[in-house]
């Protein structure tokens, strides 16, 4: 029953996508693992962006929502949910990944990585992301897999504030880094043009 609702509700999206605005603006329009995906032309006409836009943080349960929210800004698809959008950023040359997760092995053990005691499933733009256990826990060799474009900054602490102490990024996937103070919090950042 719930695989029989997310298809409905994806179908759904997929008819709202194209009956809106950006639609007629924007080509090569797809939805993958909740992301909404697309090219614009850019204001000026001079070439056009590859652009994607998380929907689960950017719009609600309405369909109209996503003709309300999402435009082509010069380019970029984004959502002006939260407030306007006061500034356009900058074209990043990284592509948009054919695979939106990325997985995250973690360890309780500074041990290079030899032992993995936890698989983090990450698909999402998160500012901090802590796996609550209930009580204080901190990881101390981590690596990631199939890091198509995310850069994954830890944390020692588990709101992310502070100084960061390793960064996984597509070019050290498969790479265990250790942390000797342990950490608990990560931030995780798309490096291709997301909102």
């Amino acid at each position: 029953m719930q695989f029989t609702s997310a298809i409905l509700l994806i179908a759904g999206l997929c008819t709202s996508v194209h009956s809106q605005g950006f639609a007629d603006d924007c080509t090569d329009i797809y939805l993958l693992e909740n992301w909404l995906v697309g090219t614009c032309p850019t204001s000026d006409g001079s070439g056009t962006i590859t652009s994607s836009v998380y929907l689960p943080n950017k719009i609600t349960n309405s369909e109209a929502t996503l003709a309300e929210h999402i435009a082509n800004y010069d380019g970029h698809l984004l959502s002006n949910l939260t407030g306007s959008v006061t500034s356009i950023p900058a074209d990043s040359s990284w592509p948009i990944p054919s695979d939106f997760e990325v997985q995250l092995q973690v360890s309780s053990l500074n041990n290079n990585c030899s032992t993995i005691g936890g698989y983090l499933t990450l698909n999402d733009p998160q500012a901090c992301y802590y796996l609550n256990l209930g009580v204080e826990y901190y990881w101390y060799a981590a690596t990631t897999v199939n890091n198509l474009g995310w850069k994954i900054v830890a944390y020692h602490d588990s709101t992310c504030s502070g100084e960061a102490v390793g960064t996984f990024t597509p070019e050290n996937v498969d790479t265990c880094l250790t942390f000797e103070d342990g950490v608990s919090g990560f931030a995780v950042i798309p490096l291709w043009n997301a909102d």
